[in-house]
């Protein structure tokens, strides 16, 4: 039986592709995830997980193998370093302006949340950029249509995956879910570019993970903040503000997108992607 299942999910990588992308939301819902270090494990888990249905896909091409280092993929995501820097650093100064409590043991806090958001880096490209970009390409190779179908889907499923659960009956909440879809999918569709570039993935896992890391990190220092909705929608006094940001930083992904586009997307090889993917 299981064996005849792996051969339909080989046969079928948009089916494979949407199992695996049902499987991971069924647990970001059903899987309590109360602390930093329960995110950080049941995410290591799901790049278990994941892994498992990038298999059925691609083989071991994409887990095993890439063109360049990560080197180049952090050299090249460096615009998105230095914003999510300044972000986090704006957080910080905020934080101590306000007085906000400092943790019990602030540094286990550090360390604890630099290894979930690097799980969470890791986690997002295997399933919203490997799974997505190589069911897309293995299906339909030799569309002239495919890598744009590919950067669409992609980008969209990644984007709007951040603001799941929000308030539908909210103005303030649709534009929020709006504007960080536009936000996220924007700088997905840079991570694509890095690996159709690179093929690897691992690569774009950390850079996405210190991209988190830098813009969050105060997390594992103060004691949080409790916010209404999901955890990227917040319809409370905050709301206008929040919504701003998110249209300024996804404004500035573009432009960045533009960047790494016009350094690294023009150099990509589509021809051996069609082939060797």
């Amino acid at each position: 039986m299981l064996k005849k299942y792996i051969e339909f999910m080989k046969r079928s990588p948009l089916i494979t592709a949407a199992l695996c992308i049902v499987y991971v939301v069924v647990c970001f819902k059903a899987v309590p995830t109360e602390t930093a270090f329960q995110f950080f494990m049941v995410r290591t888990m799901l790049c278990g997980a994941v892994c498992f249905f990038l298999y059925q896909i691609s083989g071991d091409k994409t887990l095993a193998s890439c063109y360049v280092s990560t080197g180049y993929v952090l050299k090249n995501s460096i615009g998105f370093l230095v914003m999510s820097f300044i972000m986090g650093t704006v957080m910080l100064i905020s934080d101590i302006g306000d007085q906000v409590p400092l943790k019990e043991n602030p540094v286990l806090g550090f360390i604890i949340i630099f290894l979930m958001f690097l799980s969470v880096g890791l986690f997002e490209e295997l399933a919203f950029r490997a799974v997505i970009n190589d069911a897309i390409i293995y299906k339909f190779r030799e569309k002239k249509y495919v890598f744009i179908l590919s950067a669409v889907v992609s980008s969209l499923v990644f984007g709007a995956v951040h603001v799941l659960g929000f308030n539908p009956t909210s103005p303030v909440a649709w534009g929020q879910a709006v504007a960080k879809t536009l936000e996220s999918g924007v700088f997905g569709l840079a991570l694509l570019i890095l690996y159709w570039k690179t093929r690897n993935i691992w690569a774009c896992g950390v850079a996405h993970g210190l991209f988190d890391f830098f813009a969050g990190y105060t997390e594992g220092l103060f004691v949080p903040v409790e916010t209404s909705g999901s955890s990227y929608i917040n319809t409370g006094e905050d709301g206008g503000r929040i919504l701003i940001t998110y249209f300024v930083i996804a404004a500035i992904n573009t432009v960045l997108t533009f960047i790494v586009w016009k350094k690294v997307g023009k150099t990509i090889d589509f021809e051996k992607i069609r082939r060797e993917w």
